[in-house]
């Protein structure tokens, strides 16, 4: 004899019961009861224990809702990738402690609309910290839109930053144009090198960040614009307005979160893995066999110095993989990578050289040691050194003659 059984009510009534407690020999089960039916008679019905238990019941539940809360993160990536913005937690390649700290960071921050200031050393991937904080964001679908501080002509910005309305000048497009806080509208704008930006483009930047409008070029009414602030740089801004080269109303406005992104040198555990997973990825690009990493050349690249951090890391991984003649990649595919890479020799200083001078002609050797490590590319060697490119240029000038 079952306890409890309502299988008599459920032949009654021709109604199924599904998921019911039923109390059977001092325990409680979750049960199913269902109708048959035959010719459109009742003739019978059944019963069946789905669980022992409700604790059964809510563990699964639990364990519903944890997946759906992971298809819900890739539903937001896959909305990303169809709206043309491509980043994402996983495009941050590493294990390190500083990694997976970076990666909590990224992903405490995305959900939340405050300005973040990504801070960093040159080659360390700061623009994928801001394309994984856009993609995980609630304003993924609409745009990621980039701005180089650096490379912006101040007789340019306010059309590049602001737009122009239609024959605003000689030359403009008769429909006019949309500046970048436009095209970034529902979405995010990345100010990239913002430590780069002249004073004058300083003061024009603060104004649409505290009025939240912009006017374009030639127009007559101010647009308001929504929009999620980002900004990067490699420079020391908190220096930089103590010397006055930089806006402290300006700073506080975009750095109200700093995210530190960490160089190779503080995770030096990531080397190996970074550069498999560049051989692997520039071996498709370039159509190539994808060659293995010998044990002595993943210590070499784990030993060596990156001033320029991943970017450098990725150049030469890519120069070893254009150049491999074997399946695997040793020491010798890397013939540009070196463990405490010496200064090259100068000529002896005199005896009681001046400090001034002693301190020039090792300027002098930092810079030529960087101009030959970076091939020549003065941006690099500016970024590297902490420089900027004016005095990179007046240096190299005086060191030529």
């Amino acid at each position: 004899m079952i306890e409890n059984t309502r299988l008599d009510r459920v032949l009654a009534t021709g109604k199924p019961e599904i998921g019911e407690i039923q109390r059977m020999r001092g325990a409680e089960r979750v049960v199913s009861r269902i109708p048959i039916a035959r010719e459109g008679r009742v003739v019978g019905a059944i019963g069946r224990v789905m669980f022992k238990g409700p604790q059964q019941v809510e563990a699964l539940a639990r364990h519903v809702n944890a997946l759906q809360r992971e298809v819900n993160f890739y539903r937001r990536e896959a909305a990303a990738l169809r709206g043309g913005t491509v980043g994402s937690l996983d495009d941050i390649v590493g294990e390190s402690a500083a990694i997976r700290r970076l990666k909590r960071d990224i992903a405490k921050l995305a959900p939340l609309d405050v300005p973040v200031l990504i801070h960093g050393e040159s080659g360390t991937g700061k623009e994928l910290v801001a394309r994984a904080l856009h993609a995980l964001s609630p304003r993924r679908a609409a745009a990621l839109v980039a701005v180089n501080g650096a490379a912006l002509p101040a007789s340019l910005v306010e059309s590049e930053l602001f737009g122009y309305a239609p024959g605003a000048f000689t030359g403009a497009d008769r429909k006019g144009r949309k500046g970048r806080f436009e095209q970034a509208a529902g979405g995010t704008i990345l100010l990239d090198e913002i430590g780069e930006m002249p004073p004058e483009t300083q003061a024009k930047l603060l104004r649409v960040l505290q009025e939240r409008t912009v006017e374009r070029v030639g127009g007559e009414a101010p647009l308001p614009v929504d929009f999620r602030l980002v900004s990067a740089t490699h420079c020391d801004l908190k220096r930089m307005v103590a010397e006055g080269r930089f806006r402290l109303d300006l700073f506080y406005r975009i750095s109200p979160v700093v995210i530190e992104v960490p160089g190779l040198a503080e995770r030096r555990e990531d080397i190996p893995l970074l550069a498999r997973h560049f051989l692997h990825e520039l071996a498709q690009r370039h159509r190539r066999p994808e060659p293995e990493l010998d044990p002595a050349a993943e210590a070499l690249l784990r030993q060596a110095d990156w001033p320029g951090n991943v970017r450098e890391l990725r150049h030469a991984v890519e120069r070893a993989l254009i150049f491999a003649e074997g399946e695997r990649l040793t020491p010798a595919a890397f013939p540009d990578v070196a463990v405490g890479l010496p200064r090259p020799p100068t000529a002896a200083e005199p005896r009681g050289a001046r400090l001034a001078d002693s301190m020039a002609a090792l300027e002098g050797a930092k810079i030529r040691e960087a101009m030959q490590r970076n091939r020549g590319n003065k941006k690099r060697v500016a970024a590297e050194l902490g420089i900027s490119r004016t005095y990179l240029y007046k240096r190299l000038a005086e060191i030529d003659t």
